[in-house]
């Protein structure tokens, strides 16, 4: 009989592909996968380094799965992923229940490593180039969605982050690989495939000389069948015309940009080490806005970085209320070991960065309310994705949300099939989410 494994996801959307494809080996290999931590014989953990708060609830995961080796049949806990990576040889000298950590760079080598585990406690983080995907075997999470990491890696070295002390440097996957991806999900009846990496709009500049993802879209775009393309992560500084063109003419790219802008301040985005400036992010959100007026943006920003003052913190958010993005995520600044930011001076009280937080996301929230009332009257192509049998409703979303960050549709009445786009016209706005009218 073959192992029963229980498997655990953590982190971001990135991590979510690497737990897909580690779940596909592991089906391939014949073991048994389970969702009841009391009879798992091994427990994967796919951890995340990013922020305090990830790297806490990894560890706190790693803790309460430990347990299990003395209540109930677990023999093997494993850790894959950003913190494995990190913080490998810590962990399996604090935690002696922990058989194994695998790097960002070496998850596909789960079977063997588990093969391997009956003699001796593993550390697999070499963190080598692009992993070659088994995009056949790959067990999806969610029918009707998938992300699809178009690159590993970054280069950027902001200084608040430790994701290329990490992950290493930036490496794009070919655009054949990524295309027969995408093929193939969209021949399983995937509908929305959301490109993600730590750079979206640096894609290709290591393997093609020069940011590639206009020739990327232009390739994905041929695939036959009715899905739509979702754009996540795009630097601001290769965000250009070409991109912005292919975006305009294609109706399967959605009129959607996340970009990370993380401040408006100049002595901020410098002490970032952010390749721009505030002239340059309202000259780009401008242009993009002219171009594509229907356009949703949404971006991140970070709170109480390092001696940031009252009056820059002022200025991010008098650059919310003038520029009224449509979504918008904030971080209250983390303070990452190894990295630059860390030895900054006056680090900022957690007190005044969460009342910072709090502060901008109540803007933010009455911002989002407005924004979304544009879509009242207007019918939108939904895709819906779950019924909720409590309040009798569909549940989808539009080209502009993207799914678990972003808000969802509501639909009243008609009967809809799951994983399918529908005509819905929209009723009423909230500040996330938006209700509507089925259109037969």
């Amino acid at each position: 009989m073959s192992a029963k494994i229980g498997f655990i996801s953590l982190g971001c959307d990135k991590n979510l592909v690497d737990s897909e494809y580690m779940l596909g080996i592991l089906k391939k290999h014949n073991y048994t996968i389970t969702n009841n931590k009391e009879e798992a014989d091994i427990i994967i953990i796919n951890t995340c380094g990013f922020i305090n708060d990830a790297k806490q609830e990894s560890i706190d995961t790693i803790l309460e799965m430990a347990q299990l080796k003395n209540t109930g049949r677990l023999k093997l806990l494993i850790a894959t992923g950003c913190l494995s990576q990190r913080y490998k040889d810590e962990l399996l000298r604090e935690i002696p229940e922990l058989d194994a950590v695998i790097g960002t760079g070496d998850f596909d080598k789960i079977h063997e490593v588990i093969k391997q585990l009956n003699s001796n406690r593993i550390n697999l983080t070499e963190n080598k180039s692009f992993i070659d995907y088994d995009i056949e075997n790959r067990v999806r999470v969610y029918p009707y969605i998938a992300f699809v990491k178009i690159a590993e890696g970054c280069d950027n070295c902001c200084s608040y982050c430790a994701i290329p002390q990490i992950k290493g440097p930036y490496k794009s996957r070919p655009i054949s690989a990524i295309k027969e991806e995408v093929e193939i999900l969209v021949t399983e009846g995937v509908k929305e495939i959301n490109l993600v990496a730590q750079d979206t709009t640096c894609y290709g500049i290591d393997i093609y000389g020069k940011p590639s993802l206009p020739e990327l879209l232009n390739e994905l775009v041929k695939i036959n069948g009715d899905f739509l393309i979702r754009i996540l992560y795009a630097y601001p500084t290769n965000i250009n015309q070409e991109l912005l063109d292919v975006m305009k003419n294609n109706l399967k790219i959605a009129k959607y940009l996340d970009i990370p802008l993380q401040h408006i301040n100049d002595r901020l985005l410098k002490l970032m080490r952010r390749p721009t400036s505030s002239r340059f992010i309202m000259k780009l959100i401008d242009n993009i806005k002219n171009q594509i007026p229907e356009i949703t943006l949404r971006t991140t920003f970070i709170v109480g970085f390092p001696t940031e003052t009252e009056t820059e913190y002022k200025q991010l958010l008098n650059f919310i209320k003038q520029y009224k993005f449509d979504k918008v995520g904030a971080f209250q600044y983390s303070k990452e070991e190894g990295t630059f930011a860390a030895t900054l001076k006056p680090q900022i009280p957690e007190k005044i960065k969460h009342k910072r937080f709090a502060q901008l996301m109540t803007v933010q929230q009455g911002i989002s309310k407005v924004r979304n009332q544009r879509f009242v009257g207007k019918v939108l192509k939904v895709l819906v994705e779950s019924f909720d049998r409590k309040n009798n409703i569909y549940i989808g979303r539009s080209e502009n949300d993207a799914p678990f960050v972003d808000g969802v549709i509501k639909i009243l009445g008609g009967n809809c099939k799951l994983g399918q786009f529908y005509k819905v016209k929209i009723l009423n706005a909230h500040e996330y989410d938006l209700e509507g009218q089925l259109i037969n």
